[in-house]
């Protein structure tokens, strides 16, 4: 996925418009499916399974009315949640809205997925892009 992805103020991507809740919910399920090998990919050869797996969100919700804005949005989300995962478990403002599950992973509020959902997205100093932590924690107090 070499799509250029302007930003805005901040560091804000505008490519990053708000996701379904459910829309998050099931791109992340097709992601970690990917991931662990539940969801076998025809063409992988060993190389990098995230961009695999960043395909089959896309292939999975092609046709389905969504722009490529919302499109793009849901996979930049999709990818940047294990990192909100771990970031958000040291932040006191969203700790109380994610658990570790005893089978691994973690469990979440719906409240935090709701804000993961409609938060910001900012570029990070490497290229890569992040959820806005202060996004997220606004999000949740409301």
């Amino acid at each position: 996925m070499s799509r250029d992805v302007p930003a805005g103020p901040r560091g804000r991507l505008d490519e990053a418009v708000p996701v379904d809740p459910a829309l998050l919910t099931f791109g992340i399920d097709v992601f970690q499916a990917v991931m662990t090998g539940a969801m076998p990919v025809d063409e992988y050869d060993g190389g990098d399974l995230p961009c695999l797996g960043m395909s089959a969100i896309t292939r999975q919700v092609s046709g389905h009315g969504l722009t490529p804005q919302e499109e793009t949005s849901l996979v930049m989300r999709v990818v940047a949640f294990g990192e909100l995962l771990g970031q958000a478990e040291h932040d006191s403002r969203i700790a109380g809205h994610i658990a570790p599950a005893q089978a691994g992973g973690y469990q979440i509020t719906t409240a935090f997925l709701q804000a993961a959902a409609g938060a910001d997205i900012v570029q990070r100093s490497d290229g890569g892009f992040a959820y806005d932590l202060e996004s997220v924690a606004a999000r949740l107090v409301h």
